[in-house]
């Protein structure tokens, strides 16, 4: 790929197009174009802002083309009704404030992490704890990070319920849910499954209430645990689950959460870890190129693998049949078996 001065340009310019929608979901700007088309000074009214700065922000999101302008009247289109309104399931606000709060201001200091190989989290935080254990600490926060990986993590279950037998297993558990979107989604294709998540105590009230207020609260067991620490109630799941989660972690703490679940999981069971891996000759894609970076600053030592690489350390942890199931959608699954 050749690069002109205009990409360069465009790419480090990137962040005025990412500011721009985080600000507006935090304001809550689009709930007040749900049922009407509204001029600067209505929406500079409804927002009690100066009407100034409220037009720079529309001119701007019209642009970006998030609303449409006919005379001197905005609208939001009905099609985007669905992430931009703070009271739809899909609404991207939750992304928002995660990237506000935490990865803005982490990203700032990436010179700093590439230099050093160091996350940045006491540099942006003054705090040396782990990234989950700062994130844990405020409710608010632990909200907002389990809504974004619930969302996120849609078109990649719509594919693995689809395109896997989860009716050939008898138990599932799902090791960091989110909040509990692949297991309710079991639930619905697969009714003679039973279903558990297995969560750090700091989410998991969080996770039982939300399952709670969509009806899935007796369905669905919410258990604690920690893959790290090795405390794993696996018990007789025959299939277990760890989404997007080893990417966390660095090579060696990745194979120590590996042969945790393996020596928890019962004989004969099956683990698929879901991920979004490197290219084998490591050329991109240029998602997960930069989520590895995501990963510098925030992490202690996560980073991100090619295929090859994840099935190594499957291979070290114990497990047989190691291999790749490609399913449609954004994530590959890295299967392997305890004989």
């Amino acid at each position: 790929m050749t690069l002109n001065k205009q990409d360069v340009v465009n790419h480090m310019m990137g962040f005025f197009q990412a500011k721009a929608v985080t600000a507006a979901l935090s304001l809550k700007l689009f709930d007040h174009f749900r049922d009407t088309d509204l001029s600067a000074q209505q929406l500079a009214d409804k927002i009690d802002a100066p009407l100034r700065s409220t037009e720079q922000m529309l001119i701007a999101l019209n642009a970006m083309g998030y609303l449409t302008k006919q005379d001197n009247q905005y609208q939001l289109p009905t099609e985007h009704h669905a992430f931009l309104l703070s009271d739809e399931p899909m609404w991207l606000g939750w992304l928002g404030r995660h990237i506000d709060t935490f990865l803005y201001p982490l990203w700032g200091e990436l010179s700093s992490a590439v230099k050093s190989d160091t996350n940045q989290r006491e540099a942006v935080f003054g705090d040396n704890r782990s990234w989950f254990d700062i994130l844990y600490q405020n409710p608010d926060d632990v909200a907002d990070f389990q809504e974004f990986l619930g969302k996120f993590a849609a078109p990649f279950i719509e594919g693995f319920v689809k395109d896997y037998d989860f009716s050939q297993h008898h138990a599932f558990l799902d090791i960091g849910s989110g909040i509990g979107t692949l297991p309710i989604a079991v639930a619905n294709a697969h009714p003679g499954v039973s279903l558990a998540i297995c969560e750090l105590p700091q989410a998991s009230a969080f996770l039982r209430d939300k399952l709670g207020e969509q009806g899935y609260g007796d369905r669905i067991e919410v258990v604690e645990g920690d893959v790290i620490a090795g405390n794993l109630p696996i018990g007789n799941y025959d299939l277990i689950h760890l989404g997007w989660m080893l990417h966390d972690y660095a090579p060696e703490t990745q194979i120590t959460i590996l042969k945790n679940i393996y020596n928890a999981m019962p004989a004969g069971g099956r683990f698929i870890a879901s991920e979004t891996p490197l290219n084998d000759d490591k050329s991109g894609p240029e998602f997960t190129a930069l989520l590895s970076l995501n990963m510098l600053v925030s992490t202690d030592g996560g980073i991100e693998s090619s295929s090859e690489e994840y099935l190594a350390r499957f291979h070290e942890a114990g497990f047989s049949n190691a291999r790749i199931l490609e399913i449609p959608g954004p994530r590959t699954l890295i299967v392997g078996e305890k004989a």
